[in-house]
């Protein structure tokens, strides 16, 4: 008796059942076995239907697949990881940027303001044969950068010249906030990047524009000695290690040591701006 008999003929032992003249107790018990039964037969009809050859799959699903690994690699594309050591400084502007702005383009920006402050890089993105636009501070503000990773806190000062990493053209028929202007991703030049608004930074030069510290003592070796071949640069130093020879691990210095370490910092600056040369670092 195959199995599609069996489940139809269920129903029928249910209904003699029903139409006997059993107690209470023994119809209740007898009803309960007939529906195990019919489970049974139903369990049995599930099982038969597994076994049928699955429907073709449908064309939307096949796609899927396919699909999904060509949005991942589009998305890979678009978000090219920031890695590698930087070996050579853009000449040309990157597209995209406002009216007048010369920035670098953004797959170098994301390797530059990477994990940490780059501020050999930064020394040879100063010198003043580098395309890129300058800014300057119009007021004192702590900023922090959010176009990347660098988390590094800066507070730039008035008149602090900046170099400009990024600032957009406005998009289109996009909603107008403040002056309608983007904000600026500048870069010091320590090697710390920084974003700004509009509001904060004027392309017009102070008299006397000022700096960020350079930190000497985190400049690459071969930096270090190309920049010690400039007689003002080799005479700052001589008097910060002079100053600076008692320094303590903890990084407590006297206050003619920090005089002398600004000293140094601000002969490097005026070299760097100048038309003086530093290398990029070998690590």
């Amino acid at each position: 008796m195959n199995e599609r008999a069996y489940v139809r003929a269920t129903p029928v032992i249910v209904l003699l059942l029903m139409d006997r003249s059993f107690p209470p107790l023994t119809f209740s018990l007898a009803f309960g076995f007939a529906t195990c039964v019919l489970i049974a037969a139903c369990g049995g009809a599930s099982s038969t239907n597994a076994a049928v050859k699955p429907p073709d799959p449908s064309p939307a699903s096949s796609a899927a697949p396919d699909d999904a690994p060509k949005a991942a690699s589009t998305k890979g594309q678009e978000a090219p990881a920031a890695e590698g050591p930087i070996t050579a400084i853009p000449q040309k502007c990157a597209e995209g940027q406002a009216e007048g702005i010369c920035a670098p383009p953004r797959s170098f920006v994301q390797v530059l303001c990477g994990a940490y402050p780059m501020p050999d890089v930064a020394l040879v993105m100063f010198s003043k044969s580098s395309p890129f636009t300058r800014v300057y501070m119009n007021r004192n503000m702590e900023a922090w950068y959010t176009s990347g990773q660098q988390s590094t806190s800066a507070k730039l000062v008035f008149d602090e010249e900046v170099i400009v990493l990024a600032h957009l053209k406005p998009r289109a028929g996009g909603m107008v906030i403040g002056n309608g202007g983007t904000p600026y991703d500048v870069l010091r030049i320590d090697g710390v990047c920084s974003s700004v608004e509009t509001e904060a930074v004027t392309l017009r030069r102070p008299p006397a524009p000022k700096y960020a510290t350079i930190p000497w003592q985190h400049l690459e070796g071969n930096v270090r000695d190309a920049l010690l071949a400039d007689a003002n640069i080799a005479k700052a130093d001589a008097t910060r290690r002079k100053e600076c020879k008692g320094t303590t691990s903890l990084g407590v210095i006297s206050p003619a040591c920090a005089k002398a370490d600004d000293r140094l910092s601000m002969t490097i600056a005026d070299y760097i701006v100048h038309g003086g040369q530093s290398p990029l670092p070998k690590h």
